[in-house]
C-alpha cells in the first residue's frame, strides 16, 4: 500500500487508515482544543536568556510518551498547565507499554507524524532520543548486556556494550535514524521536532574515546539527512562520560563538538551543603547520580558558549542518610536547593524526571515530581493546592524564578 494512504503505527498490528488519521486531525483534536483552551494563561511565561527550550524554559520527561495512548490528552493538559514547551521522549521505549517486538524507525515517524496536530496545537515540540543506553533499537540487543558501574562494580547495568560503539551502530542504529528521521519529513511533522538526540545517557566509560568517535560519525549522517533541526547531546555529565576526571578531555571534545547544538545534563539527589564563601548552598558533598559540579567548573572554564539544559533532574522518594518518606520537607527543600544550584551556575531550563500524570504505568513512581504523594495541580487544573506533590510542581512551573523563593511566597508555613 502506497505511505501515503496507510500510516504503518502498530507494531505487527492493523494500520491506521487515512480516513482514521483524518478523522483524528479534524474531528478529535477540535473537540479537545475547549477544555485546552484556558490551559495556556495558567502557565508562567519565561523571559530574557530563559526561553531556549521553544519558548520556556521546562522540559516534560516522559519516555514513553510516543506509546502512551489512552492519556495522551490528559499528559498534553498537564504539561499546559506546567507550562511545559517541550516533551523529551524515546524512539526505543516501547516494550514497556506495548506487548510484542518493538516498534520500527518508519512506525516512530509515523507515530509522529499523527501526534502532530495535537502537538501544534498545544505548541509543544519533541525532543527525540533515537535510542537509550538501556533499551537499543531493534536488532541491536545482541550489543547490549549488564555491565558493572566503573567505579562501584556492586551497581550493575543493563547498557549498550563497546561492540555497539565500535561499529554495530551502523548495522541497525543508523537505518533506524534515517526511517524516523525521513517519514517525519514526508509527512510534514518536522515543524514539531524540538531537537534530535543521537541517544540517551550513551557512554563507553572504559575507552571514552569510542563515545567522541561514535558522536562524530552520528552528528554528520543526522546532520546530512535534517540539517535545520538541532542536536541536543543526551549525556549525563563529565563523570558518565570518562568517569574520575573531572578535566575530561574527552569530555570537552564532546562538548565542544559543532553538530551538537546543546549540552546536556543528568542528576538525582545531589546534596548540596552550605558554602560560607559564596553564601549558598553550592558545595556539593555527595554526587548523587552525577557530579555535575564538575561539568560546571568544565563548562566555564571551556567559556562554551552553547546553553546547557538539566535535562534530568530529581530526588528519590526515600534517601535513608537524608529522609524516609517521600513527602518530607526535608526532601523538598533539597530538591529546590539542587534548582537553584542549577540556575545559579547557568542553566537555561530543567527537566524533571517522569513528568506525568501518573506514577505508576507510563511514569516513574521512584523520582520526579509523579513519585510525591498527594493532589497534583493537574488534578486542581493549575489551581495551587497544598499537598507534597504540587509543591515540588510549583517550584519547576515557576521557573526561572528561584525554587526556595517560591516555596516561601506560596507555601510559608513550611519555613524553607
Amino acid at each position: 500500500m502506497s505511505p501515503k494512504k496507510n500510516l504503518p503505527l502498530g507494531p505487527g498490528g492493523p494500520r491506521v487508515t487515512r480516513k482514521q488519521f483524518l478523522e483524528n486531525v479534524f474531528l478529535k483534536v477540535p473537540l479537545c482544543a475547549w477544555w485546552f483552551s484556558d490551559l495556556r494563561t495558567l502557565s508562567p511565561q519565561a523571559d530574557g536568556a530563559y526561553k531556549s527550550l521553544n519558548g520556556g524554559c521546562l522540559i516534560a520527561n516522559h519516555h514513553e510518551f510516543l506509546f502512551t495512548d489512552q492519556l495522551f490528552w490528559e499528559q498534553l493538559a498537564y504539561y499546559g498547565i506546567m507550562g511545559a514547551r517541550v516533551i523529551r521522549a524515546m524512539a526505543t521505549d516501547a516494550n514497556h507499554l506495548i506487548p510484542g517486538r518493538q516498534w520500527s524507525g518508519a512506525e516512530v515517524g509515523a507515530r509522529i507524524v499523527q501526534i502532530a496536530p495535537a502537538l501544534r496545537m498545544c505548541g509543544i515540540k519533541l525532543m527525540l532520543a533515537f535510542t537509550n543506553n538501556h533499551c537499543p533499537v531493534p536488532g541491536d540487543a545482541k550489543y547490549a548486556g549488564n555491565r558493572a558501574q566503573v567505579g562501584d562494580p556492586s551497581r550493575t547495568y543493563y547498557e549498550i556494550l563497546e561492540s555497539w560503539f565500535e561499529g554495530g551502530f551502523r548495522e541497525n542504529y543508523l537505518p533506524f535514524v534515517k526511517d524516523v528521521i525521513t517519514i517525519v519529513q514526508r509527512f510534514g511533522a518536522q515543524d514539531v521536532i524540538f531537537a534530535w538526540e543521537p541517544g540517551n545517557e550513551l557512554h563507553t566509560p572504559l575507552n571514552p574515546e569510542k563515545l567522541l568517535s561514535f558522536y562524530r560519525e552520528t552528528i554528520a549522517f543526522i546532520r546530512n539527512l535534517d540539517p535545520e533541526t538541532m542536536i541536543a547531546s543526551g549525556t549525563m555529565g563529565v563523570n558518565h562520560i570518562d568517569p574520575g576526571h573531572p578535566w575530561s578531555p574527552v569530555a570537552q571534545e564532546v562538548y565542544r563538538l559543532e553538530g551538537f547544538d546543546i549540552i546536556t545534563l543528568h542528576t538525582y539527589d545531589l546534596i548540596l551543603d552550605w558554602d560560607s564563601s559564596t553564601g549558598n548552598y553550592d558545595s556539593a558533598v555527595s554526587a548523587g547520580d552525577m557530579p555535575i559540579d564538575w561539568d560546571f567548573q568544565l563548562i566555564k572554564t571551556m567559556n562554551l558558549a552553547k546553553p546547557v539544559i538539566i535535562e534530568e533532574i530529581g530526588t528519590s522518594r526515600i534517601l535513608p542518610t537524608r529522609w524516609h518518606n517521600p513527602d518530607e520537607v526535608q526532601r523538598l527543600v533539597y530538591e529546590a536547593r539542587v534548582i537553584d544550584y542549577t540556575l545559579r551556575h547557568g542553566a537555561l531550563g530543567w527537566g524533571p524526571w517522569s513528568l506525568t500524570t501518573q506514577g505508576e504505568g507510563i511514569g516513574d513512581g521512584w523520582r520526579g515530581p509523579c513519585s510525591y504523594p498527594g493532589t497534583s495541580l493537574f488534578e486542581t487544573r493549575g489551581e495551587p493546592t497544598d499537598s507534597a506533590r504540587a509543591r515540588i510542581e510549583e517550584c519547576y512551573r515557576d521557573l526561572p524564578r528561584t525554587a526556595l523563593a517560591t516555596l516561601r511566597e506560596k507555601f510559608p508555613h513550611l519555613r524553607a
